[in-house]
């Protein structure tokens, strides 16, 4: 026990259990958060070949997702979007975790003529814990 630190009194717990127990909230607190992110990193392991996230890092075939939410579709400078995209923008389309997530379900469906053609996430819990991720990986 610290010099500083008073004994127990009327038998709660001692202050050396009460921050080992705060210290085992924390642990469980840093697990579940880190378990979510490294989910969500694998689940990303389907589009990084065509996305990057990381801001110093040029396009690829597909356009870097870094600051996606909230941009509007189609707008990414030094990227050249199909035609199909760049209307989808041009009539207010804006990615939000909500349209994200109906796009990552069937893309061409969501967006005719478009050009990410393969990948799916049907999985409704995938796409949430991608889109979690995402949105602290592309901040």
């Amino acid at each position: 026990m610290c010099a500083h630190a008073s004994p127990p009194r009327g038998g709660g717990l001692g202050w050396g259990q009460r921050h080992l127990r705060g210290l085992c909230i924390l642990v469980l607190l840093i697990a579940t958060s880190a378990h979510a992110q490294t989910a969500g990193e694998r689940i990303f392991q389907r589009c990084f070949s065509c996305h990057a996230v990381d801001p110093a890092e040029r396009n690829l075939s597909g356009p870097n997702l870094h600051g996606v939410f909230n941009r509007r579709a189609g707008t990414l400078e030094d990227f050249e979007y199909s035609p199909a995209m760049q209307e989808a923008g041009a009539r207010g389309l804006i990615w939000t975790p909500e349209t994200l997530n109906r796009y990552l379900v069937e893309p061409e469906d969501f967006i005719l003529e478009g050009r990410m053609s393969g990948v799916r996430l049907r999985d409704a819990d995938q796409r949430r814990v991608l889109i979690e991720w995402l949105a602290q990986a592309t901040r």
